[in-house]
């Protein structure tokens, strides 16, 4: 496995911090939704200031100076505090003045994992799936391409067709454009009999 530049390493991770309060919303359809809290909502908060991530590639990791460009290739695993991503590939690009970045984009396979403690100390998992996702640091919008999914608990809404596109963004608002299906499951005991 190969081991990433620690400075690569650090702007991917403000990027992810920067992310914060992305999340989808239970809707189906091609209409926008929004929803004030969703799985992903917890990404950056309260992040330990010694907070490490380490990328790992099987196959390959470059860096291009003059294009800003990192990439890696080869099962690549992102391990940080808060969450887990899994793909292919993994393309940084980073600003011109390298002060951050301006596009993340990660192809073939995308698994992104996150758990989070619910109100009641229960431990929940949220998971996006597709083919690419793609984050712009700058506008804090993430979007799920090629048979998006996102599993929040015992909630699911995924793409019935490939060209849908979920698009997350970091104020807890999500657009799903294109066919989907949405699986709301009720756990609580509103409609039990008293």
């Amino acid at each position: 496995m190969t081991k990433i530049h620690p400075l690569i390493v650090l702007l991917f991770l403000g990027a992810c911090a920067a992310n914060a309060q992305q999340g989808p919303s239970m809707s189906g359809g091609s209409k926008p939704a929004s929803t004030p809290a969703g799985p992903f909502a917890g990404l950056g908060k309260d992040r330990p200031a010694d907070a490490k991530t380490e990328i790992t590639a099987n196959k390959e990791a470059t860096f291009d100076n003059a294009a800003n460009v990192a990439e890696f290739t080869g099962n690549v695993i992102v391990r940080d505090p808060q969450f887990t991503l899994n793909c292919d590939r993994l393309k940084v690009t980073l600003s011109k003045d390298h002060k951050g970045m301006e596009e993340v984009e990660a192809f073939g396979n995308v698994v992104i994992i996150q758990e989070n403690t619910d109100k009641n100390g229960q431990t929940t998992k949220a998971i996006g799936k597709s083919g690419v996702a793609t984050y712009f640091p700058a506008s804090g919008e993430a979007t799920l391409k090629d048979w998006p999914s996102i599993q929040s608990g015992m909630n699911n809404q995924v793409g019935t067709e490939k060209d849908t596109v979920m698009i997350l963004n970091r104020n807890g608002k999500s657009k799903t454009i294109g066919p989907s299906k949405t699986m709301i499951t009720d756990t609580g005991d509103a409609g039990a009999p008293k």
